[in-house]
C-alpha cells in the first residue's frame, strides 16, 4: 500500500485530483455568475457540472499513464525509492488547504440553500440564493369586486362574489391562490395591477365590480396578466337579480378564468362549479352582510353579525354555510362583549355548527368552532379531534390551522403550536392574528427576541389583540418606551387613558401591593370623573381562576408581573394552578405526555415552571 502510494505522489495524482477539484468548482461560480448576462440557457449550469464530472476520472487516468512529472516525461519505470510514505511537502499543504476551503464553502452552501428553501406549504413566497421573489406562472389573486350600486351600500356585496371565486380557484389543482385576507387589502388601493400582483407574489389577477339596481344585477370580471398588465379575458353578465342568477354568474366567471389560464398556462381546470347553498336571495344577501361582519367584527358590531346571521338561517333553514357562519360568529363573541345576561353564546355556537354539519358534513368550518368549545370546556381529546378533522376537510384554509395552533398554544405544547402558526401564515401572510400568536408561541418557549420580532410585525399591521402580554416583556428587556405605547393603547382602546398611570405601576412596579393599586385606582376615576359612581377596583387578588380560554399568558408566560411580586406571588401560584386543573390539562396531559415545561408528581399531582429566555438571561 505504501508502495502504491508513493507511486501516486511521484506520478502527481493526487495534485492532479486536488488541482481539478478546486478548478472545477471555480468554473461552476463563473458558469452560475455570468450565465445570465451571457444569455446562457438554464440548463447550461447542469451542463458544465455534467462535463466536470465526467471528466475527472479520464485526468486522474491521464495523470497515472503519461505521469506528469518533469522526471515522468523521460522514463517510464517504476521508482527505486524506499516503500516508506514520503512526508508532504508546502505544494501538498497549499493544494489540501484550497481543497478544504472548497469543499467548506461548498458545504456552507449546501446548509445555506436547505435551511432557505421553502418547505411550507402553497402560499409561500419563494426565493432564490439572491433573494430574489420568484413569481409562479400559475398563481392568481382575486381582488374585492368594487361596488358601482347607486347607493354605495353593497360592499358586502361584491366582498361575497370575490369570494366564492376564490374559493372555486383554490380546488384547481396546481393553482396557487392568493389568500382573502392578502388579496382584500388592497380594498379600493390606488396601486395599479402590475404592483399589486407583485405584493402578492402573483402572475394574473382578477377584478370586477358589481352593480345592483332594482331587480337587475350587473357584473363585470376581467382576468389580468400582470406580466406587461395584459387582459386575458373580461365579460360582462346582466341577469335579474335571484340567488339562482348570482351562482350562475359566480360559476359562469370562474369557468372562464379557469379556462382562460388553462390556454395559457395548461392549468388543468377539472369540474368548476360554484356550491349554490340556497335558492333564497334574502337568506344569501344577509348571509353575505353577516359574513362581512365576521371578518371585520368589533365590540360594536358583533351583535348585530349575529342577528343578522340568525335572520339569514330564518329565510332558508336549510343553507349550511349560512348556519357555518352563525356558529363562528356566536363562539368568538364573548371575547369581544363579555358575558351577557340572556345570552348563550356557546350554546348557540354548538347547536349552529352541529346544524351545519348536519346539512354539509364536508364543511370545515364548524368542526373549528366545534374544536374551540371543546377546548374551552377540557373535552382536549375533542378538542384536537376536530380540529384535525377541520384541516383534513380544507387545508388550505387559514383559520383551520389558527384554531387548532390556538388549542396547542392554551394546552402547554408552544413547538406544535408554532408550527400551526407558521402554516396559518403560509397559507395567508396577512393573517395577522397568527402571526401575534406565533409570537406568543415563541416567548412560552424561551424565543424572547423573535417574540418581539413577530410581535411587533402583527403591530404595525393593525393587530392590536393581547398587548398586556408583551407590555411586561418590554419593561423586563429594557425597552420601557415601547411598553408605554402599549400602555397608552389599551388605556385609550376601553376610552379611559386616565387608567395609563394604574397600569405603568402595576406593570412597572414589583413592590407595589394589591392595596395600593386599588387606591391608586379610587384616586384616578375620582380625579376623573368626579365621583365613584361606577367605579370597579382592579381584580389582582386572584380569588377566581382566569376563564378558561383567554388566560394563557398569565399561565405560560415567564414575565408575568405577579410572579415576580412577593406581595402577591404566592396567590398567583396559586390561581395559576386553578386554571390549569380548571381546564382538566393533567388529565390530558398524563393520558398523552407532558409539555417540557410541566412534569408529574406521583399518580395525581403535576407541577410546572417556566420556559426561560436566553436572552433574557444575558442582559
Amino acid at each position: 500500500m505504501n508502495r502504491l502510494l508513493n507511486e501516486l505522489r511521484r506520478r502527481n495524482v493526487f495534485r492532479v485530483a486536488a488541482a481539478y477539484l478546486v478548478v472545477s468548482w471555480i468554473v461552476m461560480q463563473v458558469v452560475a455568475t455570468i450565465g445570465g448576462a451571457a444569455g446562457l440557457p438554464e440548463w447550461a449550469d447542469s451542463l458544465a457540472l455534467i462535463i466536470l464530472v465526467a471528466g475527472f476520472p479520464v485526468v486522474l487516468f491521464i495523470a497515472w499513464a503519461f505521469e506528469l512529472t518533469p522526471e515522468g516525461m523521460k522514463k517510464t519505470e517504476t521508482s527505486n525509492e524506499p516503500t516508506g510514505f514520503k512526508p508532504l511537502g508546502p505544494s501538498d499543504y497549499v493544494l489540501i488547504a484550497a481543497v478544504l476551503v472548497v469543499l467548506g464553502v461548498v458545504g456552507f452552501q449546501f446548509m445555506g440553500g436547505a435551511n432557505t428553501t421553502p418547505t411550507s406549504p402553497a402560499g409561500t413566497i419563494a426565493q432564490t440564493d439572491t433573494g430574489e421573489r420568484i413569481v409562479s406562472d400559475a398563481s392568481i389573486a382575486v381582488l374585492p369586486f368594487a361596488d358601482l350600486s347607486p347607493d354605495g351600500d353593497q360592499a358586502y356585496f361584491g366582498d361575497g362574489i370575490a369570494e366564492e371565486i376564490l374559493n372555486v380557484l383554490t380546488r384547481v389543482d396546481g393553482l396557487h391562490v392568493a389568500s382573502r385576507t392578502s388579496a382584500f387589502q388592497f380594498r379600493g388601493d390606488t396601486l395599479g395591477i402590475p404592483a399589486i400582483a407583485e405584493e402578492l407574489n402573483v402572475r394574473h389577477v382578477v377584478e370586477g365590480s358589481v352593480r345592483k339596481a332594482g331587480d337587475t344585477l350587473r357584473i363585470t370580471a376581467q382576468l389580468i396578466d400582470a406580466d406587461g398588465d395584459r387582459h386575458l379575458w373580461s365579460d360582462t353578465f346582466d341577469r335579474p337579480l335571484t340567488a339562482e342568477n348570482i351562482f350562475a354568474i359566480q360559476d359562469e366567471i370562474a369557468t372562464e378564468i379557469v379556462a382562460a389560464l388553462s390556454e395559457a398556462l395548461g392549468v388543468e381546470a377539472g369540474d368548476i362549479h360554484v356550491e349554490a347553498g340556497t335558492e333564497n336571495l334574502d337568506s344569501y344577501e344577509l348571509f353575505l352582510r353577516g359574513q362581512a361582519i365576521f371578518h371585520t367584527r368589533s365590540f360594536e358590531n358583533i351583535l348585530d353579525g349575529i342577528d343578522i346571521l340568525e335572520r339569514a338561517v330564518q329565510a332558508d333553514p336549510e343553507f349550511a354555510r349560512a348556519w357555518a357562519m352563525l356558529a363562528a360568529i356566536n363562539g368568538v363573541a364573548e371575547s369581544w362583549t363579555g358575558p351577557i345576561d340572556g345570552r348563550e353564546f356557546e350554546a348557540d355556537a354548538l347547536e349552529a355548527a352541529n346544524r351545519a354539519t348536519e346539512l354539509n358534513p364536508q364543511l370545515s368550518l364548524p368542526y373549528s368552532v366545534r374544536s374551540t368549545i371543546a377546548r374551552d370546556r377540557g373535552s382536549w381529546r375533542e378538542a384536537f379531534s376536530q380540529s384535525d378533522r377541520a384541516i383534513e376537510l380544507e387545508s388550505t384554509n387559514a383559520n383551520a390551522w389558527y384554531f387548532r395552533g390556538s388549542a396547542w398554544l392554551l394546552a402547554g405544547f408552544f413547538d406544535a403550536a408554532a408550527a400551526d402558526f407558521e402554516v396559518c401564515l403560509a397559507r395567508d401572510p396577512a393573517y395577522e392574528i397568527c402571526r401575534a400568536h406565533l409570537a406568543f408561541s415563541e416567548l412560552y418557549r424561551g424565543h424572547t427576541d423573535r417574540a418581539l420580532s413577530l410581535y411587533e410585525q402583527s403591530r404595525l399591521a393593525g393587530q392590536r389583540s393581547y398587548s398586556g402580554i408583551m407590555i411586561p416583556v418590554y419593561f423586563a428587556t429594557g425597552n420601557e418606551s415601547a411598553a408605554v405605547q402599549n400602555i397608552i393603547f389599551m388605556s385609550e382602546s376601553i376610552e379611559r387613558p386616565w387608567v395609563a398611570e394604574l397600569m405603568y405601576r402595576y406593570y412597572s412596579d414589583y413592590d407595589v401591593t394589591n392595596e395600593e393599586l386599588v387606591q391608586l385606582a379610587r384616586t384616578l376615576h375620582v380625579a376623573n370623573t368626579g365621583s365613584l359612581d361606577g367605579f370597579t377596583p382592579p381584580d389582582n387578588d386572584y380569588d377566581d381562576p382566569v376563564p378558561t380560554g383567554s388566560g394563557h399568558g398569565l399561565v405560560w408566560s415567564p414575565f408575568e408581573p405577579d410572579r415576580f411580586r412577593p406581595g402577591s406571588r404566592d396567590a398567583f401560584l396559586a390561581a395559576r394552578r386553578a386554571v390549569i386543573i380548571d381546564m382538566r390539562l393533567p388529565e390530558f396531559w398524563r393520558t398523552n405526555s407532558f409539555p417540557p415545561q410541566c412534569r408529574p408528581v406521583g399518580d395525581d399531582d403535576f407541577e410546572c415552571g417556566w420556559i426561560e429566555s436566553p436572552e433574557f438571561e444575558r442582559r
